[in-house]
């Protein structure tokens, strides 16, 4: 049902007024302002049309046809005036444009609930809330949400953390490149704060890639339904490790619906479809990014949809279903299922410092990598093959940050003295390929130099590897007394 447009100001009033304060006489007039408000009155006209052919009776009261809105010619508040009344308009329009466009979809929206709820075995317990946003309101959303969740100073604070892991280049503007990635990549998506679906105004459900995407964003809506996913620790701040491990399960559950979505619905048109979305999808920011974001934005996808494939073939989606009570808490897990599956689970050893001022001096940012944040390093650093067997044995690892000092102090724990010895080689390697230090000094279980950085790495008994990393020779002392 069409709503009703009368309540809102009428912009014809407007103009009756701009063309009083165009008669004043004592403005100056100046040939191209009177051209740029001729055209604004041009576009007023033709917009209230538009409108009144929605709504006959908009305008009605107060407006006199057979008055000529513009004769009074150009004044700065009337050029005011009629700038406000066409934004309000246009509004207007778009707003009957987009609620036009989601009763148009009601339909397919319906079946493709249907088919989603019948696949994943949950029913929907209330209706889902459908929001529509133009690309730029998209961007203008993630940036809104991101803000929600951490601060610029966070995310400041972020970046020099895994940039001195060498997980992200120095000064790398990471809120910005989050919010120009997700902006470019989002055709829907769910936000489980305000519990709404927003759906890309342009992606038409008429395309069969586009009904797929919707079928997993409305996975996302059955699974905070039935399991609440602000309970899940996908924004916890001191474990990005833990974190990836939820969004892993979520994104996997829903990505194994999809596909079974599609397959359902295979057609020579879905495949076209999907064929035509890969070439023409705008890939420049993925493509241009660092590679931890890269490798950590599809993580949750493939790798999740991998470990829930694991879940259903150990019980069906009700074994999936149980997990969001007992999420993952590794990336080591979603890597390695059995990790997940075994009874007891192997789970991550916490490494506990019940201090962690170096120098009176807290943290800007203590954090944990993770088996597959350890993979994306060395195969920045080195190589694929090479990161894999290092990152392999993970058992935990911390990190904390110190900006005074420019320091980082990384303890990692590994399942044996064998496991230990590969990723300290392998980080030893990392080390001198990233620094290369004139002299440094070797010996089993120990690596250190002093120029052009104070490092010292060394394994220790308990099948730990530690690393010290500071701009600061005089922070050395500080950091290795640790606890």
């Amino acid at each position: 049902m069409l709503l009703s447009l009368r309540h809102l100001a009428k912009p014809a009033i407007f103009l009756a007024l701009a063309a009083v304060l165009g008669t004043t006489g004592c403005e100056r007039k100046e040939p191209m302002a009177e051209r740029r408000f001729r055209i604004l009155v041009e576009e007023n006209t033709r917009l209230i049309a538009a409108v009144r052919a929605q709504d006959p009776n908009y305008l009605a009261a107060g407006y006199d046809e057979t008055a000529d809105s513009g004769e009074g010619g150009y004044s700065p508040e009337g050029m005011r005036i009629l700038t406000a009344a066409n934004a309000e308009l246009r509004a207007i329009l778009a707003g009957r444009d987009r609620a036009r466009a989601l009763e148009a979809n009601k339909t397919v929206r319906a079946e493709i609930e249907r088919q989603v709820a019948a696949i994943r075995g949950l029913e929907f317990k209330q209706p889902v809330d459908y929001q529509v946003l133009n690309r730029k309101e998209i961007k203008q959303t993630v940036a809104g949400k991101l803000s929600d969740v951490f601060s610029e100073k966070e995310f400041h604070d972020m970046t020099e953390a895994l940039a001195a892991l060498g997980l992200l280049p120095a000064g790398f503007p990471l809120r910005e490149k989050y919010i120009d990635l997700l902006g470019e990549q989002i055709a829907a998506f769910y936000d489980q704060h305000t519990h709404k679906l927003y759906m890309y105004e342009d992606a038409s459900l008429d395309n069969a890639q586009n009904r797929v995407v919707l079928a997993h964003e409305l996975t996302h809506a059955l699974q905070d339904q039935h399991f609440g996913l602000k309970a899940l620790p996908l924004e916890i701040k001191t474990n990005d490790d833990r974190a990836a491990a939820a969004s892993a399960l979520v994104e996997g559950d829903a990505t194994l619906v999809m596909s079974e979505y599609m397959l359902k619905n295979m057609s020579k048109q879905m495949l076209k479809d999907s064929v035509v979305s890969s070439f023409t999808q705008n890939m420049k920011q993925l493509e241009t990014a660092p590679r931890y974001l890269r490798e950590m934005l599809v993580f949750p996808y493939l790798r999740g949809q991998e470990f829930c494939a694991s879940l259903f073939g150990a019980g069906d989606y009700a074994a999936v279903s149980r997990a969001y009570a007992e999420p993952p808490s590794s990336s080591a897990q979603i890597l390695h299922p059995q990790k997940y599956l075994a009874r007891p689970r192997e789970e991550p050893i916490a490494i506990a410092w019940p201090d962690t001022r170096v120098r009176g001096e807290k943290p800007i940012s203590d954090n944990c990598v993770g088996e597959m944040g350890i993979r994306i390093l060395f195969t920045e650093w080195l190589d694929a093959a090479t990161a894999e067997r290092a990152a392999a044995g993970w058992r935990g690892d911390r990190y904390l940050y110190f900006a005074g000092g420019q320091a980082l102090v990384w303890k990692t724990v590994w399942s044996s003295a064998e496991e230990a010895a590969e990723f300290f080689a392998a980080e030893q390697q990392l080390l001198a390929k990233r620094h290369a230090s004139p002299e440094p000094r070797t010996a089993p279980g120990s690596y250190a130099a002093d120029a052009p950085r104070t490092l010292r790495l060394r394994q220790t008994a308990a099948h730990e590897v530690i690393l010290i990393d500071t701009a600061h020779a005089d922070w050395l002392p500080a950091l290795e007394a640790l606890p």
